[in-house]
């Protein structure tokens, strides 16, 4: 599903005038298509007859997606009335047409104060946000604050055209001043801002409407919210001919004596992703205590001194001998960061066969990070899973600026850097070098615990396994996968009680529901 900015939003439609669609054709199929959804939605639950409806008009053109909603609302028999929140022009042919179907008008700013909003909003079964829609990109202040308050205040439901106001398009950044929506009816295509956001509860429910855009109009947007077809159309083929070879072999690096559990969860993750071999280097240390945790795993010890600091020189090359059986690497997981797993890190990422695709997790971001200009010298195709914290120290930023703009770094990073980016959090963002993006579907507080990210890491190493020339693809697909079996566990358990295990646990899920449908 494509996402949009407001301005390729806006290009599309200017790109639908010269294929012969005009704006005013698009405002009243955009108006139809809220207004049969509103309809639907009474229908599920009475009778949409009689029904107050109070449509709030903006001066722009979501006022008169709203005035088209009205008209039609009325003319199916709601009591429709239209407030104007905004100044609109003198010759207003909606606005006409809505009255001659028995929309009452009423002019909220010509009245001081909104005590006759307030009353109206006394009598009213369904409020329509018509205010500002992708436009939001200022500070709310009064009138519209007000009146935005005042629909607050009802406790009524409200449906939003396009986006609720207060909802910055782009970034999805809420001004405090605006109005959530219970369901949100997006025009034409999901716009990007709501999709990235941190807090994605302000438009409710979202429901994207077709309003007969001309098609072949998006191709220049290469943002993309990750579906469940989607992803199923990524899911590596399973010939009944093959045999484990033919599934790829995929290589964990990771584990110390302090940190056990974060490469036993990333190989436990890695041998559900349908890969045929797994294998495990691990320092002696936890070698000792976590070999054969995972049954279906082969395990490597990694060589280390006196003090269970690895011998940098014979682990690096025990590493290197075993990622050239392997289809994959996946390195960082509970690995640690002292000056030897920093050699061993450094001499494996640049000696390493150029081919070989890495997912570098972890503690390896965080020496990573700290290697000069280290993207000149590791050519490897590479997926990097950094969290914000982690995000920070690769583009030396803080978090904070991170999450300020997700998106945008994002993007930067892969560029820079010419890996693919998942930058882990609410809505994980997956940005390739040359400018796509997948956004997941994903907002679930029960993976902001311990062992997610390493359960991500191994699951996404193990897909690359099978399509090592698919990074981008397969790290959208791990994402979705890893998403998939969270819910799952949150619908079962509850976000508070789940774990990092109980997700691992259902990672199959995903193959099971999808295995008998057809997406070709």
């Amino acid at each position: 599903m494509k996402l949009v900015t407001a301005a390729q939003m806006r290009a599309i439609e200017q790109s639908s005038v010269e294929a012969g669609v005009s704006l005013d054709q698009l405002m009243e199929n955009a108006g139809l298509a809220v207004a049969e959804a509103i309809r639907d939605v009474f229908g599920k639950h009475g009778d949409l007859f009689g029904k107050r409806i109070t449509v709030m008009i903006g001066a722009g053109n979501n006022g008169t997606d709203g005035f088209v909603a009205g008209r039609h609302l009325a003319k199916w028999g709601a009591i429709v009335t239209a407030v104007l929140c905004a100044k609109r022009n003198s010759a207003d042919p909606k606005r006409d047409s809505a009255s001659d179907a028995g929309v009452s008008v009423v002019d909220c700013i010509a009245h001081s104060g909104t005590d006759t909003l307030r009353a109206l909003l006394e009598s009213t079964d369904l409020i329509i946000d018509a205010i500002i829609g992708i436009g939001s990109s200022r500070a709310i202040v009064d009138p519209i604050s007000k009146i935005t308050f005042a629909a607050l205040e009802s406790g009524l439901p409200v449906v939003a055209i396009d986006l609720p106001t207060g909802v910055n398009s782009d970034t999805g950044e809420f001004d405090v001043a605006g109005l959530p929506a219970d369901r949100t009816l997006m025009l034409g295509y999901a716009k990007l801002g709501p999709m990235i956001a941190a807090d994605p509860s302000v438009t409710g429910e979202v429901s994207v409407l077709r309003i007969d855009i001309p098609p072949g109009l998006d191709s220049q947007v290469n943002t993309d919210l990750i579906t469940e077809s989607f992803a199923a159309s990524l899911l590596p083929e399973r010939p009944s001919s093959g045999h484990k070879g033919t599934f790829g072999s995929t290589l964990i690096v990771g584990g110390s004596k302090e940190y056990l559990g974060a490469v036993t969860m990333a190989t436990d993750a890695a041998t559900r992703s349908g890969v045929g071999l797994t294998f495990v280097a691990t320092p002696e240390s936890a070698y000792r205590q976590i070999a054969g945790a995972i049954s279906e795993a082969m395990y490597l010890s990694l060589p280390v001194d006196g003090n269970n600091n690895l011998q940098a020189s014979e682990a690096a090359n025990s590493v290197l001998d075993l990622a050239k059986k392997s289809t994959s690497v996946t390195i960082g997981p509970g690995l640690g960061t002292s000056s030897a797993t920093r050699k061993v890190i450094s001499t494996v990422l640049y000696e390493i066969d150029d081919s070989t695709p890495f997912i570098i997790d972890a503690d390896a971001l965080k020496i990573l990070s700290g290697m000069h200009r280290w993207w000149e010298r590791f050519a490897n195709p590479a997926v990097l899973t950094p969290h914000p914290g982690e995000m920070g120290h690769l583009m030396r930023i803080t978090s904070a600026e991170v999450q300020n703009d997700r998106f945008n770094l994002g993007k930067q990073a892969a560029k820079k850097f010419n890996k693919v980016v998942v930058l882990k959090g609410a809505s994980t963002l997956i940005a390739a070098p040359d400018g796509r993006v997948a956004v997941s579907p994903w907002v679930n507080t029960g993976l902001a615990k311990g062992g997610s990210g390493d359960l991500l890491a191994g699951l996404l190493g193990g897909l690359v396994a099978q399509q090592p020339d698919q990074l981008f693809e397969m790290a959208a697909l791990a994402v979705f996968i890893h998403g998939y079996a969270a819910e799952a566990a949150r619908q079962e358990l509850g976000d508070t009680g789940m774990r990092a295990t109980d997700v691992i646990e259902r990672l199959g899920l995903f193959y099971r529901d999808t295995v008998q449908l057809d997406f070709n």
